[in-house]
């Protein structure tokens, strides 16, 4: 019985703070991972961090080296980055393909009026409803 009151109890904390401790909705890697998107293509900073976990790891592959380390580094990056694109622009999955706790998104960088200005591939980790490792597919001998 006790434990029911603590479900209970939790379910009517109020969205804000639920939120915040826990990833919202859908755990599955692939849910995970659309939610994180969604932020991005949405300029929702903060809908985007519940997908990362707070020792989250981004790095290039196939070097590993980290280029962000942490939420609040991971954030900053992000927050920097939608500082510099236009309004309007977003992100587009070509290709998603999941194998267990593993997405690999192709993705294209479409202006506001849907012409392609990019791309990139990433590779995400996703455990316990949180992305705890993503890495950006670098080719060899591209510009950074």
């Amino acid at each position: 019985m006790a434990r029911r009151l603590v479900v209970l109890f939790t379910l009517s904390l109020p969205l804000g703070t639920a939120s915040a401790q826990s990833p919202a909705g859908d755990t599955m890697p692939a849910q995970v991972v659309q939610r994180f998107v969604d932020g991005w293509n949405t300029r929702r900073l903060d809908s985007m961090m519940v997908a990362v976990a707070p020792e989250a790891v981004f790095a290039e592959l196939p070097s590993g080296v980290p280029f962000a380390v942490g939420r609040d580094t991971i954030r900053a990056q992000y927050e920097a980055g939608m500082a510099k694109v236009a309004p309007g622009s977003r992100v587009r999955i070509v290709q998603r393909t999941v194998d267990l706790a593993f997405v690999l998104d192709h993705e294209q960088f479409v202006n506001a009026e849907g012409g392609v200005e990019g791309r990139a591939s990433w590779l995400y980790l996703v455990t316990g409803g949180l992305i705890r490792r993503a890495w950006e597919l670098v080719q060899p001998g591209a510009a950074p």
